[in-house]
């Protein structure tokens, strides 16, 4: 037997004929059948629980006082600060995504460092890090960072965070995501970031962080620390004065496990027969 399904829309046409015989004579016959293929159902099924996710973004700034210039090296010495903890979302649907932070009025709340109070100490300060707050997901993570800026009274953009001209793979600005001893607990081990040229927001490149929690608990947070060690563009220098507005892009997927895969395949399968009876 010759066997042919062609697919067009939500029908299906098979063609098939006795291959035994030379009085042999092809029969064709069409049924409807669901909307989507088994294969669309399992990643539209997908898609939808990726939707229901989030992780929760804040940045951390350490008030370093320094008069670097913005985006270069501005120091590890003063009180670290949460600018609108835990106030913005990033969905795991694979899109980009922008957070802005308003520097004069955000709120602000104490982190780490004797100086640390809730206020913005001086002018200038460091990105120390990127908080990302766990939702609900213990799968597997894949997140991407992007123009990570700086704009200063609306109009003077500072753009110093591209990642254009460096290797695939390369560690710059963020360390790994187990380097901080304040969430390494909380993620599995072996986390990595790098630059990736494959991906980006705007030019050709940005940065790719994939990592897993211990498990899928709201508790779970990454603390992706700039702390300098040998990563160009470490410890980036903010502005707090002239109306700074510090922001960047990100984008993120849960990557299934093969496991989920397999149940979710089982599934569109099942409701594909129930369909059928």
């Amino acid at each position: 037997m010759i066997d042919c399904d062609l697919r067009r829309g939500n029908r299906l046409l098979q063609v098939w004929m006795s291959d035994t015989s030379t009085a042999g004579f092809p029969r064709l016959k069409e049924e409807r059948i669901m909307n989507r293929t088994l294969g669309t159902l399992a990643l539209a099924a997908l898609a939808a629980a990726s939707m229901s996710q989030g992780l929760m973004i804040s940045f951390g700034t350490r008030e370093t006082g320094t008069s670097a210039a913005i985006g270069e090296n501005g120091g590890t010495s003063g009180g670290i600060e949460w600018v609108n903890l835990d106030g913005q979302t990033l969905h795991t649907n694979s899109t980009w995504q922008l957070f802005t932070f308003t520097m004069a009025t955000d709120p602000l709340t104490a982190f780490a460092g004797t100086t640390a109070n809730g206020v913005l100490d001086g002018v200038a300060g460091t990105i120390e890090n990127i908080r990302i707050k766990n939702t609900n997901i213990s799968n597997p993570i894949r997140l991407w960072i992007d123009d990570v800026t700086d704009t200063l009274n609306g109009t003077d953009v500072y753009n110093f965070g591209t990642f254009e001209g460096y290797a695939d793979g390369q560690e710059v600005m963020f360390q790994e995501p187990n380097f901080s001893g304040s969430t390494a607990s909380h993620l599995v081990a072996g986390g990595t970031a790098k630059v990736d040229n494959s991906v980006s927001h705007s030019g050709n490149a940005s940065y790719r962080l994939d990592y897993q929690y211990v498990d899928g608990t709201a508790a779970r947070w990454l603390r992706l620390t700039t702390h300098p060690t040998t990563q160009p563009q470490a410890a980036p220098t903010i502005r707090y004065d002239q109306s700074s507005v510090v922001s960047f892009w990100m984008k993120a997927e849960v990557v299934p496990e093969p496991s989920s895969m397999i149940a979710l395949g089982l599934g569109a399968a099942a409701l594909l027969r129930r369909r059928r009876k």
